[in-house]
């Protein structure tokens, strides 16, 4: 393959030799023109003075006399005037989109030299509209006729009316932008390009050049014909062209739209370089079908390894071709070792980038800093996504995961700033600001420090830690920018404002990527692909809506005035992005053109029309392929965990004098699945810390047990009255406290010095248990008088297992409430969720997996034998449940019940009838949990995964 650049090269070379250095050169990007001076490095045989080499953005502003101003300065200066002649009270944040739209029509308007007057006219009431513009085509006269013909004077819609004020306005914001801007010497690009061309035609200019030398431009905007033509005028300037015979001869092809007319008018010198390569190359061509945006990335990874291992080919003959610049991240993760020099030259959208997302974090840390008697507060979801975000996690790992974990084990709902020493930038982080000078410095300073703790040597830094470095310091300058700017243009602004233009901003920049162009797999976008070839490209997203891009700019000319008048369209836009893709297939010998299949939202799934036109209109050989990958959803194995020697020295701990007991819940565990058992109680995997910002089942438990011991605490031992009872109801002051205290301990885990506050929900919830704890003070009145026996009592017991009975396994729980009615011990257990208080028999309390199989009452019979084999009185027995789901029903009884069958149910009024059956149930129960020949297996019942905190590790 001899690129187009290569031979312009080498004629250029011949025909001017050392005179070469007088020449001028002009490329559309700066790339070409490096390359250009690599392949004239390649040809002179002793030292040359290189040419002057320019990007046509570069002529024209070095040649101006006024310097160009950045976006932003722009804007500032353009919301000014916009507010004084619309009489507006809009905000700068509010402007900003609708000022990055009127700088680009402006643009526009200027590159094209359009009659800004005649265009910012409403022409609603103009008859003779072809006689006013008699300087435009009949076409553009009537697209200018098509868009007012609508608006008639006496019937405006609103949306007609808001345009027209607007409109009649906007050649005055035009006209004082501009002279506001000339009289600082300043000029944004289409401004200055215009001014060049204008005084270049009256001769106030003068280009003292010997030759310039205009190299394979496109779509020309008015300004740069104008030049040319004033150049050409001059026979200072040469034209090259770099298409294809295909396109250019072929007058529907929309690749060649612009360069037909351009070749007319600006032919080029006679020159040997071929423009017939695509009929002539015998190009490899591959359709490639992916199920996803990502899987390309992936994909690209075995074409370029392909293309390394299998090929002679300089790397840097080698393309990767973006159309969606999204992927550039998973490109370059996606890049094989073999590739040892990669150049990225494309631009990336800064929304996109991890230090943008810690920006957007570190502004709703500052929105949700309260004060607080004193001490500052954040809460704790910005505070826990900003520890674990990738660059402060990597700033001071131990100290993030040492604050984090402190953070969830004490439920920090408001996480005081004092918890966070230890480290200069983490200080700096978690610091309120409360001026938009403050926050400014505060994210200068931020980013600043971790920058410094990413930069390492060169040797140790990656690719990809590269470009992370470069994403911090285009942040870096882009807010210093604004701070700037802010302090120049005297503009006051509340912090939410400065947030929303800060975050606005971000969505809107883009981090330009410039490496080595001469050396390394090459990785670019469609539009730095210009005047280059490459033997070997794949591009990525070759999507109908990536390539072409659909949908015109924003813009406030409405598509008919801009038709009119001659601005860009969309219809340029098509003919544009044709150009881009066959220049850049027309030299090449392989080329591999992926897209995804994949369809949601905006996305069709659908291959680029330029694929179709390849397909059905070029003679290409094209190869279709779909990757399919072996991806079978097996079902999981099952796990099955033998009692290996380790597992049976865990049990032991549970036996004899050891400190360690089961609980029912954990017995109950084991019936449920013996996997979840060992997961939980041998294997020692807990449940992840999350904080709580509202009060979840077992915590509204845990409240609800807290409270009635608390008040039942100073009758235990005692005999509890009604009367006693109807003056707990009245004390409110009292149950208030009381609930207050339990949330400040088991809900917010605070001190008792520290201010607490009740809110939301959470007040919901205080009421409600209000209202129940009353509710079991009133079903008590009922019951008194009674003895309070224990309250929340721990009981622990040795049930002896073995042929010889010579393990004793510890069991022990807190039972909630003992207490003495008439001549019976009730065993009282609170339950805050589903309870029910009827049982079939005691077999049925030990089934496996029983979807029926009653829980409550399990445990409450358990609870009986702890304080029979504790105390063995001579009293019976009473098992009783306290549901909270019972509690407001007429005739509500708390005592356990068996079915005695045809519908019938008996009251289990003695426990000590049952003891016997229920004791031989527990200990085969307890004797299969140390048999060493039944493993630790999956429950086969799926429901019951569904709650499980480990079906993951199952696979379920």
């Amino acid at each position: 393959m001899n690129s187009f650049l290569r031979q312009l090269t080498q004629e250029l070379y011949q025909k001017y030799a050392n005179n070469l250095s007088n020449c001028l050169l002009v490329f559309p990007n700066r790339r070409a023109g490096l390359f250009f001076s690599k392949y004239l490095n390649e040809l002179i045989e002793k030292p040359l003075w290189a040419p002057k080499i320019l990007t046509i953005n570069e002529f024209f502003t070095g040649y101006s006399k006024l310097q160009i101003e950045d976006n932003l300065g722009l804007l500032f200066r353009l919301y000014k005037i916009y507010i004084q002649k619309m009489d507006v009270a809009e905000s700068f944040d509010e402007f900003y989109h609708w000022g990055e739209m009127l700088l680009g029509d402006f643009d526009d308007l200027d590159k094209y030299r359009v009659n800004a007057k005649h265009l910012f006219q409403n022409l609603a009431e103009e008859k003779e509209i072809d006689n006013l513009f008699d300087y435009l085509t009949d076409e553009q006269i009537l697209a200018i006729q098509s868009f007012w013909s609508t608006f008639r004077i006496d019937k405006y819609s609103d949306h007609q009316k808001e345009f027209v004020n607007l409109w009649g306005k906007l050649y005055t914001i035009y006209s004082d932008f501009r002279n506001e801007l000339e009289a600082e010497g300043l000029a944004y690009e289409g401004m200055a390009a215009r001014k060049l061309v204008e005084q270049l035609e009256l001769g106030q200019l003068e280009i003292r050049e010997k030759r310039i030398i205009f190299i394979g431009f496109n779509a020309l905007n008015r300004c740069e014909e104008n030049l040319f033509s004033e150049l050409k005028r001059q026979n200072i300037a040469d034209f090259y062209w770099d298409y294809d015979e295909s396109y250019l001869r072929n007058p529907y092809h929309e690749a060649g739209l612009f360069l037909r007319e351009n070749i007319r008018r600006f032919p080029s010198p006679k020159t040997d370089i071929c423009f017939d390569n695509i009929k002539s190359n015998h190009t490899k061509v591959e359709f490639v079908s992916l199920s996803s945006e990502v899987g390309q990335a992936k994909y690209a990874h075995s074409v370029v390894e392909e293309f390394c291992k299998n090929s002679e080919d300089a790397l840097e003959e080698t393309a990767i071709v973006l159309a969606d610049e999204e992927l550039l991240l998973p490109v370059l993760h996606s890049i094989p070792i073999i590739a040892e020099n990669v150049n990225v030259t494309m631009g990336y959208p800064a929304k996109n980038t991890p230090v943008a997302s810690l920006l957007r974090l570190v502004i709703d840390l500052q929105k949700s800093a309260k004060k607080q008697a004193g001490t500052v507060f954040f809460h704790h979801k910005q505070v826990l996504a900003l520890l674990n975000h990738q660059y402060l996690n990597s700033v001071n790992t131990e100290l993030a995961h040492a604050i984090t974990q402190d953070i969830l084990k004490t439920n920090r709902i408001q996480v005081p700033q004092s918890i966070i020493v230890g480290d200069p930038v983490l200080e700096k982080l978690f610091s309120p600001v409360f001026t938009v000078g403050q926050f400014s410095i505060y994210l200068l300073d931020l980013l600043q420090g971790i920058y410094q703790k990413l930069d390492g040597s060169e040797e140790q830094k990656s690719l990809v830690d590269k470009i992370e470095q470069e994403y911090i310091y285009h942040l870096f300058l882009a807010i210093k920018r604004l701070n700037a700017l802010l302090n120049q243009h005297k503009i006051e602004l509340k912090q939410d404002t400065f947030y929303k233009i800060l975050d606005k901003m971000i969505q809107s920049l883009s981090i330009p990527f410039e490496g080595e162009p001469l050396a390394g797999l090459q990785v670019m976008g469609i539009l730095e692909t210009r005047l280059l070839d490459f033997k070997k490209i794949v591009v990525l997203s070759m999507n109908e809506g990536k390539l072409p891009k659909t949908g015109a700019a924003n813009s406030f000319v409405p598509y008919h005035l801009r038709k009119g008048f001659g601005m860009p369209t969309i219809d340029h836009q098509d003919a544009i992005f044709a150009y881009y893709f066959y220049r850049l297939i027309q030299r090449v010998e392989n080329l591999k053109l992926l897209y995804s299949t994949q369809s949601d939202g905006m996305r069709t799934g659908e291959m680029s029309r330029f694929m179709y036109q390849l397909k059905y209109e070029s003679n290409f050989k094209i190869v279709e392929t779909s990757p399919s990958y072996n991806i079978s959803l097996r079902e999981a194995k099952p796990i099955v965990v033998d009692k290996s020697e380790r597992i049976k020295t865990r049990l032991n701990e549970y036996c004899g004098n050891q400190f360690k007991s089961f609980s029912p819940s954990a017995l109950n565990t084991y019936m449920n699945c013996s996997l979840s058992f060992y997961f939980k109680y041998l294997a020692g995997l807990k449940e992840p810390d999350v904080i709580l910002e509202e009060i979840d089942p077992p915590t509204f438990g845990n409240l609800f047990h807290s409270v009635l011991e608390e008040l039942y605490k100073p009758f235990q031992g005692k005999t509890v009255q009604k009367e006693d009872l109807e003056v707990l109801r009245k004390n409110k002051s009292l149950l208030d406290q009381v609930l207050k205290d339990a949330f400040r301990s088991i809900y917010f885990k605070l001190q008792e010095h520290q201010k607490m506050e009740i809110g939301g929900r959470n007040l919901l919830v205080f009421d409600i248990l209000k209202k129940f704890i009353d509710r079991v003070l009133i079903l008590d009145q009922k019951f008194a008088p009674f003895e309070i026996v224990s309250l929340e009592g721990k009981y622990k017991i040795q049930v002896s297992i073995g042929e010889k009975s010579d393990r004793k396994v510890n069991i022990s729980g807190l039972i909630d409430r003992v207490d003495r009615l008439d001549n019976t011990i009730r065993i009282l257990d609170y339950k805050t969720g589903k309870a029910n208080l009827i049982f079939k028999d005691i077999a049925s309390l030990f089934e496996k997996e029983g979807k029926n199989k009653n829980k409550a009452a399990f445990q409450t019979l358990l609870y009986c034998l702890f304080y029979d084999e504790n105390f063995n009185p001579e009293l019976s027995i009473s098992p009783g449940i306290y549901s909270l789901n019972e509690f407001f029903n007429d005739g509500f009884d708390c005592v356990l019940t068996q079915k005695a069958g045809r519908g019938k149910a008996v009251h289990v009024n003695n426990y000590k009838l049952f003891k016997e059956e229920f004791l031989l149930s527990l200990k085969a129960l307890l004797e299969e949990i140390f048999d060493e020949n039944i493993p630790f297996s999956q429950v086969e019942n799926k429901d019951i995964c569904r709650t499980c905190v480990y079906s993951e590790i199952c696979h379920r």
